[in-house]
């Protein structure tokens, strides 16, 4: 099975975008690209997760000289959603029942008024990089992406809908 991967040049990203999952991707996606100049298909299927390790990603799939493209199935939400945007155009692909969401950065804090001042801060830049980056990958407009993170609940999309955003751009199995 593993195999069959290998061959295929797929790595899969599941489950919550933590330390330990984007580096085994990010070690996947550098092994292929060092071997060969021919597409990585990254598959994305996560309820989101550290902003940080996404950025992570990000700059890794950027950084790669082999093309990427993605595949958003099932869930593709919060950090994934960029993780899905950020792959090679035209060639982003997403499955007909997959459901998309976006949101603004959370986190917590604790300690002293200036500790969670500083903590707070930090969101603030994390929410800029992923609002960036989204207008960057996506066909997005900076109101529509505004309107998304200032509606203060999680924003949903279909597939569809997330084609006529920019995030994907084809229906896995529909024709043309």
């Amino acid at each position: 099975m593993f195999q069959q991967y290998t061959e295929q040049r797929i790595v899969y990203l599941s489950g919550d975008v933590t330390e330990q999952s984007i580096s085994s991707a990010t070690l996947q996606l550098m092994l292929y690209a060092s071997v060969s100049n021919k597409p990585i298909n990254f598959i994305v299927s996560t309820y989101g997760g550290s902003v940080h390790e996404m950025c992570s990603l990000y700059d890794t799939i950027k950084f790669l000289s082999c093309p990427v493209h993605t595949i958003g199935l099932g869930k593709v939400m919060s950090a994934g959603v960029l993780l899905l945007a950020c792959g090679e155009k035209g060639k982003r692909l997403i499955g007909r029942s997959t459901r998309i969401m976006i949101h603004n950065v959370s986190s917590s804090a604790w300690g002293n008024v200036f500790d969670i001042v500083n903590a707070a801060n930090e969101i603030q830049m994390q929410q800029s990089i992923m609002f960036d980056y989204l207008l960057k990958e996506t066909k997005m407009t900076k109101k529509q992406l505004e309107d998304m993170f200032n509606s203060k609940v999680d924003t949903y999309l279909s597939a569809q809908e997330a084609i006529d955003l920019g995030i994907a751009d084809k229906i896995i199995g529909a024709s043309s």
